[in-house]
């Protein structure tokens, strides 16, 4: 009877346990159940945003690209040679420059006229692509978008397709590009993750493991399978279901099971027991599926299930030893004395040490704000050194910008001193006529006096995206006058519209101005002539040149180049203040300048401007003449 209590005990410490390893084995199980829910959302989030980026970024390329008067043109002559060979050398700089698979023109009757890949086995060109909804789409007067394997190249890719209309704007032919997502399967397929992209029928054609592509999500009826065949939109292939264990519960959140190929063995399929998260996104509602994996879930309940258990059973452990240490109560008290002790001392440490620490802090933070203070003064100074170089430059190009402008003035007076003249003879055409020129030449004082405002204007250091062709047309044009004068020529070589930098307009155009007058000095040393002006994207950095013919730079010169004070130029010529100003200018931007010796064989430098790619919203399309 005396042991009736104790085994009671021992039975309801059981029960307690067992209760807490399954309450930890649920609790656990909801909690990575709702994380692996979370990250899969976020997983989606992202790739969604990245495939819309992606899209949005070639939904404008068609439209702009079948405005072009080349396109019409060939489209009411097709038989010339002439016209197609010239449209086809265009839309394979077009997807060069792009980064498409190809660009093509198709007329109305389906026959392709022009390709970027003419030249390549599998061109385009003489194809009809009559049977393809893009190209019907299009055709009416709307935008064609299709995913599809090729029916030439059998490689599958994004289709995008716009109308190309003559004067009167009617729809005469149809401009198609077709996109590649092999890299982005490919990022897919590193990563690991298991993902899949289906259109609205529900046929995977995008997939992080090869073995589900041109899959279906659910089996496809007769109607639907007739409709692909018929607009081969995935080849011949069967569009097979899925490998699911249980098809009506895979996408309701709930875990099924999922075929891949086993490592090693094509043949036995592996099982992966899945829960699948899903978003639809992109202007054909495509669905993107993301599948995580869940035996971790179970495994990981049954982990922490037991370490539940075993703290349960070390805390039972633990009341059991400490009923055995109720006779060394006096002891334990002793000790707790002790430590009562030791702890108000070490409060009294704390305490002093606090102290110290704050007194610290507030001599830091004073510190600190010394530092910023001295950042906006070193700020402001750079930024008046800056003003300064600006103002330095339009004083060297004064005599030259005087010429400028006295030229359209003695024009002026003659016009207005013969405009008296004609008035007293009555001539009021003639009359009409120098009014006409003397609107045009104030116009071009204006023009040029509004040039040296901006380039004078004093700014603060805010990049932006900055377009590189109006810049280099900006600072070509203000040291036009002295390129010709000098007798010089500016060439510049074709920007494309869209190539843009990281920076700030104002001062671009100054390092560029620099740039140009030291290699117009340089000509005038050894007699050169021409100065040209290249920009290209190489990696993530956009690279402005400026080549000159003249005599080239020492190595002793070009280690001290960027010193401030040091120059080349003859004595009252130049301070050696603008490649200073210029490198700083370049570095605040998160760019550099450099100057290497030209690779043509021709004796001359090249000096380098390298600033940071960036994406303009809208390319402007701004036309850059030879200046000289």
């Amino acid at each position: 009877m005396p042991r009736r209590p104790a085994l009671w005990t021992a039975i309801g410490l059981v029960l307690l346990g067992a209760a807490i390893v399954l309450g930890a084995f649920s609790a656990v199980y909801r909690h990575g159940w709702q994380q692996l829910h979370d990250q899969a959302q976020r997983r989606l989030d992202f790739l969604g945003a990245d495939l819309t980026t992606t899209l949005e970024k070639y939904e404008n390329l068609p439209i702009a690209l079948a405005s072009h008067s080349e396109l019409p043109d060939l489209l009411q002559h097709p038989e010339d040679p002439a016209r197609r060979d010239a449209v086809n050398r265009r839309l394979e700089r077009l997807a060069q420059a792009t980064h498409v698979f190809a660009i093509y023109l198709i007329a109305p009757s389906g026959v392709t006229l022009a390709a970027s890949n003419w030249a390549t086995p599998t061109s385009f060109v003489g194809q009809n692509y009559a049977f393809r909804p893009y190209f019907r789409d299009a055709l009416a007067g709307g935008t064609g978008r299709f995913y599809a394997i090729g029916a030439t190249t059998k490689e599958p890719g994004y289709f995008l397709a716009q109308p190309v209309r003559d004067a009167a704007g009617r729809p005469i032919g149809v401009l198609a590009v077709k996109i590649s997502f092999d890299d982005l399967e490919a990022n897919w397929q590193r990563s690991g993750e298991l993902l899949m992209l289906a259109d609205a029928r529900g046929v995977v054609f995008l997939s992080s493991r090869p073995e589900w592509r041109f899959h279906t999500l659910r089996p496809l009826d007769a109607a639907t399978q007739a409709l692909l065949q018929a607009t081969q939109q995935y080849g011949a292939g069967p569009l097979a279901p899925l490998p699911l264990d249980r098809p009506d519960e895979a996408f309701d959140g709930r875990a099924t099971r999922l075929a891949t190929r086993a490592e090693g063995n094509g043949r036995t399929p592996h099982w992966l027991r899945v829960a699948a998260q899903r978003r639809t996104l992109g202007p054909m509602d495509w669905t993107l599926l993301s599948f995580a994996e869940t035996d971790g879930l179970t495994q990981d309940a049954r982990a922490q299930a037991l370490a539940a258990g075993l703290a349960y059973a070390v805390l039972v452990v633990g009341l059991l030893y400490a009923r055995l240490r109720r006779r060394r109560d006096e002891e334990l008290r002793r000790v707790r004395r002790d430590l009562e002790r030791a702890n108000a001392e070490l409060e009294a440490r704390i305490d002093e040490r606090t102290a110290h620490l704050r007194g610290a802090n507030e001599e830091l933070a004073r510190k600190i704000e010394q530092l910023a203070s001295t950042q906006r003064t070193l700020q402001a100074a750079q930024d008046e050194l800056v003003q300064a170089g600006k103002l330095a430059v339009l004083g060297q190009m004064a005599a030259s910008i005087t010429h400028e402008i006295n030229q359209p003035l003695a024009a002026l007076r003659a016009l207005n001193d013969n405009a008296g003249l004609l008035l007293a003879r009555g001539d009021l055409d003639a009359v009409q006529a120098n009014i006409g020129r003397i609107g045009g030449l104030t116009l071009r004082i204006a023009e040029i006096v509004a040039r040296l405002k901006g380039f004078a204007r004093k700014d603060e250091l805010q990049p932006v995206p900055v377009a590189v062709a109006p810049a280099v047309a900006a600072a070509c044009a203000l040291v036009a006058a002295d390129a010709r004068q000098a007798g010089q020529q500016i060439d510049i070589d074709p920007i494309p519209p869209g190539l843009a930098v990281l920076g700030q307009t104002v001062r671009i155009e100054q390092v560029l101005v620099n740039l140009l007058r030291n290699a117009l000095d340089a000509n005038r040393d050894r007699g050169g002539l021409r100065v040209q002006v290249r920009a290209a994207q190489v990696g993530e950095q956009v690279r402005l040149s400026v080549s000159d013919e003249g005599p080239g730079l020492s190595p002793a010169a070009r280690q001290r180049l960027f010193e401030p004070f040091f120059t080349t130029k003859p004595a009252g010529l130049g301070l050696g203040l603008g490649l200073a100003i210029s490198a700083s200018i370049a570095n605040a931007l998160g760019g550099s300048i450099e100057f290497a010796d030209r690779e043509d064989g021709q004796t001359g430098t090249v000096a380098t401007l390298s600033l940071p790619v960036a994406v303009l919203a809208s390319p402007p399309a701004t036309a850059l003449p030879t200046i000289g």
